[in-house]
């Protein structure tokens, strides 16, 4: 298989389903929960008020992977920048060229935008994405990502005083 034999393009109402399942594949391989909402694509890709952007890499028609990615703004640069929510590979097609052109892809659009920068996180037990990322010259800013959600993300938001 040859990198030259790999497609990205913008996704199509048609690849919602497909996106979807390699969403779920994702998640089983991080270990996370289930994507519990079907149709996610379909309102936050494609819908009325888009809030990310896909990319989808094809192989011979089929989709073989993808990157979802939003825009963001970075105060360090006092500029937008881009957030790289997902990048992913099927498993039998990775070390083919595929992640590094979707990731390509991305970092084009960021340029076209004047975007400063494309961030995204990596759990520090992916070995594999890290030496990835580490060959196309990524660097690690030392952050850690935090989150706040369910329950906890609820309480805190009860607390809330802001007024208009």
């Amino acid at each position: 298989m040859t990198v030259d034999a790999i497609s990205i393009r913008p996704a199509r109402e048609d690849d919602c389903d497909v996106v979807e399942r390699l969403a779920h594949e994702l998640n089983v391989h991080e270990g996370l929960p289930l994507v519990a909402v079907a149709g996610w694509v379909r309102r936050d890709v494609l819908g009325a008020e888009p809030k990310f952007h896909l990319l989808v890499g094809e192989r011979a028609g089929e989709i073989i992977g993808y990157a979802l990615y939003t825009q963001t703004y970075n105060t360090d640069y006092a500029t937008i920048g881009l957030w790289l929510e997902d990048l992913y590979v099927l498993e039998v097609e990775r070390r083919q060229g595929a992640g590094r052109r979707l990731l390509a892809a991305v970092a084009a659009e960021a340029v076209r935008r004047g975007a400063a920068s494309v961030m995204w996180g990596v759990r520090a037990t992916n070995t594999r994405a890290l030496a990835f990322y580490a060959s196309i010259g990524a660097k690690d800013p030392n952050l850690k990502l935090l989150e706040l959600s369910g329950p906890k993300l609820a309480a805190l938001a009860d607390t809330s005083k802001v007024t208009s």
